[in-house]
Order: C-alpha cells, then sequence, then structure tokens
C-alpha cells in the first residue's frame, strides 16, 4: 500500500514516491519423523496416484500425518513435480501450487500470496525453509530474492492455504509455505547443476558424505545471473540480479536425531534510480535435535540464527539479526488422544542506517521480540472420527497478547474419502512499516500509527479430499473469511497521512485440483481458484487512492499440467495456466504455455530444454502501467550430472 503514494505537484514528489516503491519491492519445518525418504529416488509416475496421497506431511498438525488425513486444504509440490517443471526458483516452483497466487514482478522480486491481499508487500502468509522463518519484521513480508535453495535437494513443500496461526503463530493468516529439504544422507555423492538461456544462467555443485556412523553430510555452492527485465512502457529496466550462495547440512542418526545447516550469500542488483547497486547479504544457522522417548512421545529443541543485510542505493541501509529458539513435545495419551504443546521465543535486532532525508524509521534501531506458547489435543472420537482442538498464545513488542485458536474435525467417509471442517482465528502483529516508518516530502507527510493493531481473520473451511481407483486423486474447498483492523493509509488533515486499522473485509471461494492417471505412462494435473473480495472503510475513514492495494487479486485463474514419458529416457511436460484480470492494477488477464522436454542419456545425466510463455512475447504479471515490467518469451537449457 505504502507505494501506491502519488502525488500531481513536483518531480521531487514522484522520486519520493518511486524511491518508497523501491524500498517496499526489495525489502520484498520442522522435521517430519517418518517422512517418505524414497519418494525423491523414483520418477513422477513411477508413484501411483495412492502412493502420492499417502505421503507423510507435517505441516498442518506439526506431527507426521499422511495427506489423505489431513484436516486442512493443503498441496504438496514434490521434488519430481520440481523437476519436471525446469522451475530454477522457488517461486517459480510455487507456481505449481494453484492454492497460490504468484506474479512475478521484475527481474528478482515476486508477489506471492494465497486466497487474495496480494502485493509487492504481502504480509498475511508465513514461510518457513527447515523450520527457519523467513518473513521480515520490517514489513511481515518476504524477501523472495533472498530465498534462494539447490531446487534439487528439495523434498517437498508443503502449502497450506487457510488460517493455520494455532500452529505457525502471527503470519500464517491466509496460509503456510513450508519448504522441506532431504537429509545428508539422501545426497550423497557429487552433482552438478549448470543452465542457461536468453535471460537467466545459473550453476551449482553438491558434494555428500559421511563423517562416522549414522551421520553424513553435504555442502553445496551456487551462482545465479537474470538479465534486466524489459518495460511495458518500452525500454528496458534497471535490475538485472547477480548472485552466489553456500551451504552446508550435517545429520548424525546414531542418538537421535540432530541436524545443522546453514548458508552464506550475497547478491546485488542494478539500481534504476541512483548510481550504484542495491546490495544483500546473509547467513543463517540451525540446529534441530529430535528425540523419541517413551510412551510414543517425541521431544524437538531447535534454534538458528538468521543476520541480514540490505543497502538501497540512496535510500537506506538495514541489517537484522534474528535469534529463534523453541522446545516442542508430542505425547501419547493412549489410543484415543494425542497432545502436541510448545514454547519458543524470538528476538529481532533492526538497526535501519545511512537513511535519506526523505524516508526514515523512527527509532532507527529496534529491539523486537516475540513469546509463544501453543496446545493442541487430538482426539480420536471413533475410528473415522478426529476432533483437533488447539489455541495459541503469542505475545509481541508491540500489542502484547494475543490469542489464536482453531478447531478442526476430520471424517473418513471411507478409507479413500476425507470430510474436513476448520474454523480458525488468526493475526497478522504490526511490522516496524506499521509502526515506525515516516514519510516527508512537500506537500505529502506519512507517519506510523502509533496505535495500529494486529491485523485479524477469522476463517471458515469445508473440505473433501478423495481418490477414484487409483486413478483419480482430488481436493476440494470451500472457504469464508472475514477480516478485521486491516491496514489502510487515512488523511488526517491537508497533505498529511498516518498508517491505520480503518477496513474490513470478507472473502469467500472455492479451491479445488486433481490429479488423473491418463495411462500408464501420462499423468493430467488441474487446479482452479475462484474468489470474491470484498472490503469495507469503517465509519469515519474517508476512502482514498491510496487507502489499501490489498485487492491486487484475480477473481479466478487456472492451471493444466500434463507429464508424459515418451520413452524410456524421454520426457515432456507441459503446463496452462491462467490468470483473471487485476482490476486494482487495470492489468488485463494472460494465459501462459510452457513447454519442457528432458532426455536422459544415462541413468546420472539429464539434458532438459524449457521455452516459457509460448503464446506471447511478454505480458506483465504485476504492478502499475507506468513502472511495470514483463515477463518475457524464453529458454532455458540445462544439464544435471550425478556422478
Amino acid at each position: 500500500m505504502l507505494n501506491r503514494l502519488k502525488n500531481n505537484n513536483t518531480a521531487f514528489k514522484k522520486q519520493a514516491i518511486g524511491t518508497l516503491a523501491l524500498c517496499c519491492l526489495h525489502f520484498g519445518s520442522p522435521f517430519a519423523l517418518g517422512a517418505d525418504a524414497e519418494i525423491h529416488t523414483r520418477e513422477l509416475l513411477d508413484f501411483s496416484l495412492e502412493d502420492l496421497a499417502q505421503i507423510t506431511i507435517s505441516s498442518v498438525a506439526k506431527k507426521p500425518q499422511k495427506l489423505s488425513e489431513a484436516a486442512a486444504s493443503v498441496f504438496v509440490i514434490t521434488a519430481e513435480d520440481i523437476r519436471r517443471s525446469g522451475a530454477t526458483s522457488l517461486p517459480e516452483a510455487l507456481r505449481l501450487a494453484p492454492n497460490l497466487q504468484v506474479a512475478r514482478i521484475d527481474a528478482n522480486s515476486y508477489a506471492i500470496s494465497a486466497r487474495g491481499f496480494n502485493s509487492t508487500t504481502t504480509n498475511k502468509l508465513q514461510v518457513l525453509i527447515d523450520g527457519r522463518i523467513a518473513y521480515s519484521p520490517l514489513y511481515s513480508g518476504v524477501f523472495w530474492d533472498v530465498q534462494d535453495i539447490l531446487l534439487p535437494d528439495v523434498e517437498r513443500i508443503e502449502v497450506i492455504s487457510g488460517s493455520n496461526a494455532t500452529t505457525w503463530g502471527s503470519n500464517a493468516v491466509n496460509g503456510v509455505i513450508n519448504v522441506i529439504t532431504r537429509s545428508a544422507a539422501d545426497t550423497q555423492g557429487n552433482l552438478l547443476v549448470a543452465g542457461g538461456g536468453n535471460l537467466e544462467q545459473q550453476a551449482a555443485f553438491r558434494h555428500g558424505g559421511t563423517l562416522a556412523e549414522g551421520a553424513s553430510y553435504r555442502v553445496y555452492g551456487k551462482t545465479l545471473r537474470i538479465d534486466d527485465s524489459q518495460l511495458e512502457s518500452g525500454g528496458q529496466n534497471i535490475d538485472a540480479w547477480k548472485k552466489i550462495q553456500l551451504g552446508f547440512r550435517a545429520d548424525d542418526l546414531s542418538q537421535g536425531r540432530l541436524t545443522l545447516q546453514g548458508d552464506i550469500y550475497a547478491g546485488r542488483r542494478n539500481s534504476a534510480l541512483y548510481s550504484g547497486d542495491d546490495s544483500t547479504r546473509g547467513l543463517n544457522l540451525l540446529a534441530r535435535w529430535d528425540q523419541r522417548l517413551e510412551n510414543d512421545s517425541q521431544l524437538q529443541l531447535q534454534a538458528y540464527y538468521d543476520r541480514t543485510e540490505r543497502d538501497l542505493a540512496g535510500t537506506l541501509d538495514q541489517s537484522l539479526n534474528i535469534l529463534q529458539m523453541s522446545v516442542q513435545q508430542t505425547l501419547g495419551m493412549g489410543t484415543g488422544q494425542e497432545i502436541i504443546w510448545g514454547i519458543g521465543h524470538r528476538s529481532a535486532w533492526d538497526d535501519v542506517k545511512d537513511q535519506s532525508a526523505v524516508l526514515t524509521f523512527l527509532p532507527a534501531e529496534k529491539y523486537l521480540r516475540w513469546n509463544h506458547a501453543f496446545l493442541q489435543d487430538e482426539i480420536t472420537l471413533r475410528p473415522d472420527l478426529k476432533l483437533t482442538l488447539g489455541a495459541r498464545l503469542e505475545h509481541n513488542s508491540y500489542t502484547g497478547l494475543e490469542f489464536m485458536p482453531n478447531v478442526r474435525l476430520a471424517w473418513n467417509l471411507s478409507p479413500q474419502d476425507l470430510l474436513w471442517l476448520s474454523v480458525a482465528h488468526g493475526e497478522r502483529t504490526p511490522s516496524r512499516v506499521d509502526r515506525d516508518f515516516y514519510l516527508d516530502v512537500p506537500g505529502i507527510k506519512l507517519d506510523g500509527g502509533p496505535d495500529f493493531e494486529s491485523e485479524s481473520a477469522n476463517t471458515l473451511e469445508i473440505g473433501y479430499r478423495g481418490n477414484r481407483l487409483n486413478r483419480l486423486n482430488y481436493s476440494i474447498t470451500a472457504f469464508y473469511a472475514r477480516y478485521d483492523e486491516l491496514r489502510t493509509v487515512d488523511p488526517t488533515g491537508s497533505g498529511t497521512y498516518e498508517i491505520g486499522n480503518g477496513m474490513e473485509a470478507t472473502t469467500y471461494g472455492i479451491e479445488a485440483w486433481a490429479d488423473y492417471q491418463a495411462a500408464p505412462r501420462w499423468r493430467l494435473s488441474a487446479g482452479t481458484l475462484l474468489q470474491h473480495e470484498s472490503f469495507h472503510f469503517k465509519p469515519g475513514i474517508s476512502p482514498n487512492p491510496w487507502s489499501s492495494t490489498e485487492a491486487n487479486n484475480p477473481s479466478h485463474q487456472w492451471m493444466l499440467r500434463s507429464s508424459l514419458d515418451l520413452s524410456e529416457g524421454h520426457q515432456l511436460d507441459m503446463t496452462l495456466r491462467h490468470v483473471g484480470k487485476l482490476s486494482n492494477l487495470d492489468l488485463p488477464a494472460y494465459t501462459t504455455a510452457d513447454l519442457r522436454y528432458g532426455w536422459k542419456p544415462h541413468s546420472d545425466l539429464e539434458l532438459s530444454l524449457r521455452a516459457l510463455n509460448l503464446f506471447d512475447p511478454q505480458h506483465p504479471e504485476f504492478g502499475t502501467a507506468a513502472s511495470r515490467s514483463e515477463v518475457e518469451r524464453s529458454l532455458f537449457l540445462e544439464m544435471l550430472w550425478r556422478y
């Protein structure tokens, strides 16, 4: 919303607003014990649809459970899905989830949300990578440019749409993305990945080995370059992006399970407004210990440290240090009850320095804290009926104590059919942009809201998931949500504004997807999302062009995918994707077609050619007409060699 501030007077105002927009654009899982460790060693079409329905997930209830038993709208992106899509980045892989809205903004920026409220500063989606929270307390959103992983190391991505705040805390208002990578034991040997095309070049190397009995490790390095994007208004945007990243993971299975992992990275992006480049640097370290105790109980301890630095040319420099610690225990209470409880603490030291005369955060340095405790009780009412009651207390530095409850009911109509119901309350707690942000240019003054409260959502969902004759998997969910205290930019006088909670909203819709085994070596997949949003200003709040930018969502989208094994070692994958118009941004609907051909001349060597956007040379996916970039037609040739 903030980057939508406009002016009609001076060029200085326009530059200030552009600076703010750039700022917003750039500031832009527990281990599943018992998970299917073999899924990545076999190809997609080697699995029956029944096998895929029985994949073990961990994001819904913070414990291992079969996908077919999860009382939530969950889509699982498997390792083989990612490989056969040809995706080269995490945001591109997330396009495979029909319950997400993924729009590319420019060379390396994305707007990603679930069930609406998409913007350059999306703030109602919880994102985790191996249990490490990825969202930034600066604006409660995710910097997708630095959420970089070696995609061949991904075990699966669990995408939950709908509130899951009881389990994952504030920000999990509209959904959760949980990226889970393979253990070091499953990534032994050497892997070389190299690829390039007319818009992007990448290279990566990984080595895995053993340390001692029961212990294994892997190390990796990768580099990438993305060329400048093209502006819809004509000409070239100055936003080329290059990045290098190194990382490791070690797993020890000798005493319970101990995992250590970390990454270090540095990236640089051309700046369109100022001389010099924007740069980002960071590192993270995570330790997790899982131990099985007596009486089928399970204990997990986790801690991680995350540091990021962002230097935006001519605007501001930010350094952020985050430390998180948590304890979780699963208690078996007999055959009919299971309790999961947990406590945790998260600290953030944020320092925004070298600020411009136009844009600032006050105070420049801020220490933020979050403490939480949650309890979840799963009760087996009868063999085919389970009730899950959950509650979370979370205390934050801005608004104090927040309460987030959830009730889920799962009814197995048959071994192949699940009917489920969920009622949940979630909170999006304030960020530094909400409370501490200030903009001051001639004619416009914007202050952070000193009394800004948490945004809230009450969500009702009912879903059905089934399997027919091992040839058809399907899932359909109807949802309804009421939002309150939504963020607005409220006028307080002539040319002055303050960030407030002046809006309410309701959303409802249907999301559905299915997989169909058309032939032994041919699988078809489809997904759709239909939704309606209605925003209402509270009494006394005067609507203005800058009040909200959260209604940047299509009323519908759909996707069709075809995965065909032509013959031994030859694969052909096609994706057709349609996104409805974004009326608020005056952005027309578009339909894209992608094609991938893969060839395995040897069991350890794979070559693939991916062609994107075959229907048109370029199209925009997000942003205002005056400054938005377009997604261009492109080719990408990749080699993947295991040795």
